[in-house]
């Protein structure tokens, strides 16, 4: 017997979802496919632990396939997906001892490794809040609107907590 073909990868967000919704895995499996990657990037950058970002990201991709069935549609379903995603990371968040912003580099060419670490550290050391919302504009590219949906707040907090992270970021960078 073969297995059913994957859906398209262009396919719209809602119309996986419904097909997942009724027992489809192929379809949840590309919108897996479609956020893993930025999940996983969103994840360590949160979580600053590639292993708790990866254990973030599986237990949050299976709530999210059991929590299938709930998902009604009022909000975009990425919007769902990052807010599962985002709890997920919560439930595994400690306190870290290791050093802010130590991270494994690349070989890239006329890359600013110092001012990378900079930058990394000053996120680092914003309020959590104000990180959050940082990390789900400039890493995921959500607009303040799904960025309020998934933690839960209002969109002037989104917006004043974003406004907030970048002033103290060119302050200190600058």
């Amino acid at each position: 017997m073969t297995s059913p073909p994957h859906p398209p990868s262009d396919l719209p967000d809602e119309l996986l979802a419904g097909r997942a919704q009724g027992g489809d895995r192929t379809a949840f499996e590309t919108l897996v496919l479609r956020y893993l990657g930025p999940a996983r990037a969103f994840c360590a950058k949160l979580l600053r632990d590639p292993v708790l970002a990866e254990d973030a990201c599986q237990e949050g991709f299976l709530k999210a396939w059991r929590g299938l069935p709930g998902f009604r549609g009022d909000a975009k379903f990425r919007t769902w997906l990052w807010r599962i995603l985002f709890n997920a990371a919560q439930d595994l968040r400690r306190p870290r001892l290791e050093a802010i912003g130590e991270r494994e580099f690349e070989a890239v060419p006329d890359r600013d490794v110092a001012a990378e670490d900079a930058v990394a550290r000053e996120i680092a050391a914003l309020p959590a809040r104000q990180r959050e919302v940082l990390l789900m504009r400039a890493e995921l590219g959500l607009d303040l609107e799904e960025i309020a949906g998934v933690l839960g707040i209002t969109y002037e907090a989104a917006k004043a907590s974003l406004s907030l992270a970048r002033n103290r970021l060119k302050e200190r960078l600058t």
